[in-house]
């Protein structure tokens, strides 16, 4: 199946984070920059606690994570390409984490940006997080 490249990046960052957060990949700024490279500087984070982060605090936030989750699954579903032009691409799907035996589900809508060295063409610009019950 083919994917609008916005859905192919939330596909792919998600997997980078359960084998960055696992500790599958090294510690490295190569490694890293799988991430850094697909952020936009303006980059912003409301998590579903209604927190907001901005694109600095949540690199060192992911940065700092490097295999401090263990035996992470990570994976996301439902993906809806809600729009999609030249400039922008905004996109909803469900997250879900299982860490410790627990599973955990948000839906997310993201927001993304064309940008020609990001490795889909398109760079996260804000991300909208909100809880959802499993099930």
């Amino acid at each position: 199946m083919t994917h609008h490249p916005a859905i192919q990046e939330v596909i792919d960052l998600h997997t980078f984070f359960e084998a960055w957060l696992g500790g599958a990949l090294p510690a490295t700024d190569a490694a890293f920059a799988r991430f850094m490279d697909a952020t936009d500087p303006g980059f912003t984070l409301i998590g579903p606690d209604g927190a907001t982060m901005h694109a600095a605090a949540v690199a060192d936030w992911i940065r700092g994570a490097h295999a401090t989750r263990p035996g992470f699954r990570l994976w996301t579903t439902d993906h809806q390409l809600c729009y999609a032009d030249g400039v922008c691409a905004l996109v909803t799907y469900l997250e879900w984490q299982m860490r410790d035996g627990v599973t955990t589900c948000r839906i997310s809508t993201a927001l993304f940006v064309a940008a020609p060295g990001a490795p889909n063409g398109f760079a996260w610009r804000h991300v909208h997080e909100t809880w959802r019950t499993p099930g």
